[in-house]
Formats: C-alpha cells, sequence, structure tokens
C-alpha cells in the first residue's frame, strides 16, 4: 500500500490543493474539505509507512495551514509575512516528506535527491493551477454553486433576493458603482448599495466584511465586483 501512495503522490497532492480552493470557494460546503484533508492524509501516511517521513514534517505542514488561515482571516488587506512564511512551510514539508533518505547521509538533499520529488510537486502545482483557473472561469456560473451561494449568510436589511428579475434589474447597479461587503466574498457574498443588499460576485478575489467595492460589470442578477482599493 506503501508503495501505490507515495506513486500517486502528485494526484494526491493535486486532489489536496484542488479540495482547499474549493473549500473557500464554495461557501457552505464541507465535502471539498474533507476530501482535501485525505488526500494530504494519504500523502503523508503513505510516506511515514515508506519510512521517508516523519511526524515533524506533518507538524511543519500543520503550522503553514495555520499560517495561511491567519493570513486570509486577520491580515488580508495589511500584511503578507504570514501567508509567505505558511506557504514556504506548506512546499517544504511536502517536498521533505517526498525526498528519499538513508542513513549516514548529509542533512540537506542533493539535487538528485530532489529530483523526483520537486517533479512531483511541479506537477501538482501545475495541474492545480490549471483546474482552478477552469473552475474560477466556469464554476460560478454552475447550479451547485449557486445553490450553496443562496445558503451563505443572509444579513438583515432589504434584500433582492427571491425578487423578480425585472425588480431586481430595476435597481440598475452599473459599472463604478460603489458599494460595502458585508459577508465574506470568496467569491460569492453579498454588499450592500444604498439601501439594497444584493448578492455578488468577484472574479476569485477574497474580499473581508465591510470593504468598499466596486461594480465592474452588471447583468441582470450577476454583478461582478472587485475591491475599491484595487478598482
Amino acid at each position: 500500500m506503501a508503495f501505490w501512495l507515495t506513486a500517486l503522490a502528485p494526484l494526491l497532492l493535486l486532489g489536496g490543493i484542488l479540495g482547499a480552493y474549493l473549500e473557500f470557494k464554495i461557501p457552505g460546503a464541507t465535502l471539498p474539505g474533507i476530501i482535501s484533508a485525505i488526500c494530504f492524509a494519504l500523502f503523508f501516511f503513505g510516506h511515514y509507512v515508506a519510512g521517508l517521513a516523519g511526524w515533524e514534517v506533518v507538524a511543519l505542514f500543520v503550522l503553514g495551514i495555520i499560517l495561511v488561515l491567519i493570513e486570509i482571516l486577520f491580515f488580508a488587506h495589511s500584511t503578507i509575512v504570514f501567508g509567505v512564511v505558511g506557504v514556504f512551510l506548506i512546499l517544504a514539508s511536502l517536498l521533505w516528506t517526498m525526498i528519499d533518505r538513508y542513513p549516514g547521509q548529509n542533512f540537506f538533499p542533493t539535487g538528485k535527491m530532489l529530483a523526483v520529488p520537486l517533479l512531483n510537486l511541479f506537477i501538482a502545482i501545475i495541474g492545480s493551477l490549471i483546474v482552478i483557473a477552469l473552475l474560477a472561469r466556469y464554476l460560478p456560473r454552475t447550479s451547485i454553486y449557486r445553490r450553496f451561494a443562496l445558503m451563505d449568510s443572509n444579513p438583515p436589511g432589504p434584500s433582492l433576493a427571491g425578487m423578480p428579475r425585472q425588480f431586481a434589474t430595476a435597481l440598475a447597479l452599473a459599472p463604478g458603482m460603489q458599494g460595502t461587503a458585508i459577508t465574506v466574498l470568496r467569491p460569492s457574498g453579498k454588499a450592500r448599495f444604498a439601501d439594497h443588499v444584493v448578492d455578488v460576485v468577484t472574479e476569485g478575489e477574497f474580499i473581508a466584511p465591510q470593504t468598499p467595492v466596486t461594480v465592474i460589470q452588471a447583468d441582470g442578477m450577476r454583478v461582478v465586483v472587485k475591491s475599491a482599493a484595487q478598482a
């Protein structure tokens, strides 16, 4: 079993990365997070059974995840230090786990020892970026995504949700109009424009509540916004 788990390392990493992405992308969904955790657990377990990794790399990986979450939840618009360090620890732990080491070897791996782990990590990252780019473009248009988005928090205030389409378009949101995010936009959520609460979506950008936003596209019920600081 350890042989197959180590051989499937790129696919396990791909599944773990995509699951984590979808967990943040789809409000209210828990299945992608569970799949991500299972993939990463199998990745580390396989290399642990094969004798290639110990619990210290798992600790580094978990610490990296915690730092990235701290960056996203508390410092998304102020500093990138936590995120950069977290990503470095995550990549280092994944790479170190796949290095084939033997007793008596130097602590620092050679280029030959790094060749296969780097290739596996490269395949997983490039594959993830390709799939994520496709998901960012097409996922918000799917019925599954819209269903979860509608299950997201619904703050008090006049809302356009459930109103006939002609009433929604009567608000006449247009590019350049300013509002404020009242839920987390990841990338969907709700924003307030004047006295109305509107379902909005970003182009993949993560926006915290109470952040000023600007409309960049309005097509009926679909309103695309971005942070006013970047508009």
